[in-house]
């Protein structure tokens, strides 16, 4: 527990988009720490040896700006029987040397499951079996995380949509075993944990009763939304009131916290109006929270035992588990097992197929901007959400935003609806070659048939242009000038609706 005590105490901060750093140049906000995740400005393996490599200009930018930066990993959950990539891993603890970070963290959860042979990636962070065997798999992770690690290593406490099965540990109990077998850290997500109260899973405060508080480092909080009954950890919001109470009185027991971050997507601070006044009192509102850290901590209690993580020896094995859940979510009229048939019925899983169409959707958007557009335009909303679904059904999520871009072309391309849209190949590979420039930081060329000023324009002011001109063009695509233009918004692997 040194390791942990002695950490710095940050203060209070956000997760940083390049849309929010607005916020830091306000003067009366009191921004203390910035929380970094890293793998929305990693470039994705170039070679067979699948090594990420940080992009140089967005680390440079962020060891420019003045707080503390913390890494906090949305790409390798480490609650499954997959472990983390290697790849990954090492490009994670060049984020935390290059940045300096003094801890870093990952979520207990997990988003690829072993399927004839090969890791498919599911598309979003699904929660582990909470059975000592589901304990094992998260210590193994963690405890060789950690190995490769130059700093603390802090899970993130997960939120789940489904309901729990019978003979599970409860939420607390998962999480406490989890952090003293590993001897690690816990990033107590609140509004995760609030979600799953409020969706019928383990109350906040009897969960806290049963976590070692002292290993609680770090704290998480956001908005949500409701969607079909069930509250949803969209990060849409500003804190919500009832929550905020209820981290009044969790964080005067936590001895050891040493930093609030709030969670907010750029997208919906400008969908739900929030004003940078209301994000400057809610600052401050953490300010005032910040205050009361520790004040009636104690040592906890909450020691975990062989005896009392033992579970229900019926309980399917975390393998068993991670193949059901991939089967019921991809809808199969005929589940091969009793646990994937029971988990098709679980109302929780239309929620995670509808979150993780959401995010599919987000990034052919976020990379394809002008193609999306001209499909929308062309094909009208229904139509185009034909060709969505049937591109998620027929291809498998990738975990990179650029990968999942690539896959939705080749569809789009191949389709019978892509057929009859003129000019769709000449926008496409025009897209598809400025990321290629700024990964390769190399200009890249693009031939056009007709006046590619006049297609982009219109399709840029959101509508069809009225005329075109026939031509034999070539365009030369630039990388941008500004080294955050690719990461405005999406990120890899989300809860996010």
């Amino acid at each position: 527990m040194n390791a942990l005590e002695s950490l710095p105490e940050l203060g209070i901060g956000f997760i940083y988009w390049p849309s929010l750093e607005g916020l830091l140049d306000l003067g009366e906000s009191p921004i203390d720490v910035l929380e970094i995740e890293p793998q929305p400005f990693w470039f994705p393996p170039r070679s067979s040896s699948g090594a990420y490599e940080l992009d140089p200009r967005a680390f440079d930018h962020f060891r420019q700006l003045l707080q503390p930066k913390l890494i906090h990993g949305v790409g390798f959950p480490v609650g499954g029987t997959v472990a983390p990539h290697p790849g990954q891993v090492a490009a994670f603890v060049e984020s935390v040397n290059v940045l300096g970070a003094p801890w870093a963290s990952e979520h207990l959860s997990f988003s690829r499951v072993p399927n004839n042979g090969v890791d498919v990636d599911m598309g979003f962070l699904l929660p582990p079996l909470q059975s000592p065997q589901g304990v094992s798999v998260a210590v193994a992770n963690i405890t060789a995380l950690k190995a490769r690690l130059p700093v603390p290593f802090a899970f993130e406490t997960g939120v789940s949509y489904l309901r729990s099965l019978d003979g599970e540990l409860s939420d607390g109990a998962y999480f406490a075993a989890v952090a003293e077998a590993a001897d690690c850290g816990i990033l107590l997500d609140l509004h995760n944990v609030w979600a799953n109260e409020r969706n019928g899973r383990q109350k906040v405060l009897d969960l806290i009763e049963e976590l070692p508080l002292e290993r609680v480092i770090e704290l998480h909080l956001a908005g949500g939304q409701d969607y079909n009954g069930y509250w949803v950890d969209a990060h849409s919001d500003l804190v919500p009131a009832a929550l905020m109470d209820l981290a009044r009185r969790v964080v005067p027991q936590l001895p050891n916290l040493k930093a609030i971050i709030y969670e907010v997507m750029p997208q919906y601070v400008v969908a739900n109006g929030i004003s940078k006044s209301q994000l400057v009192d809610q600052f401050w509102e953490l300010r005032d929270l910040w205050e009361l850290r520790g004040r009636h901590a104690e040592k906890s209690l909450a020691v975990q035992t062989k005896e009392n993580i033992e579970g229900d020896s019926m309980l399917p094995s975390p393998h068993v588990w991670e193949e059901a859940v991939r089967t019921a979510m991809t809808g199969s009229h005929e589940p091969a097992t009793e646990l994937a048939a029971d988990l098709q019925a679980d109302p929780g899983i239309g929620v995670v197929h509808a979150l993780v169409r959401a995010v599919r959707a987000g990034k052919v958007a976020d990379t394809l901007t002008l193609t999306t557009r001209l499909l929308l335009l062309t094909l009208g909303e229904e139509r185009l959400q034909d060709v969505l679904e049937d591109f998620w059904d027929a291809v498998p999520s990738e975990e990179m935003a650029s990968n999942e871009a690539l896959n939705f072309v080749a569809h789009i391309n191949g389709s019978p609806a892509g057929k009859e849209i003129m000019y769709l190949h000449e926008l496409t590979s025009f897209e598809l070659a400025a990321h290629r420039a700024v990964m390769t930081g190399e200009p890249q060329s693009v031939v056009f048939s007709v006046d590619p000023n006049l297609l982009l324009s219109a399709l840029r002011q959101g509508h069809l242009p009225s005329r075109l001109i026939p031509g034999n063009f070539q365009v030369t695509v630039s990388p941008p000038f500004d080294p955050l233009a690719r990461h405005a918004s999406g990120r890899l692997t989300s809860n996010d609706m």
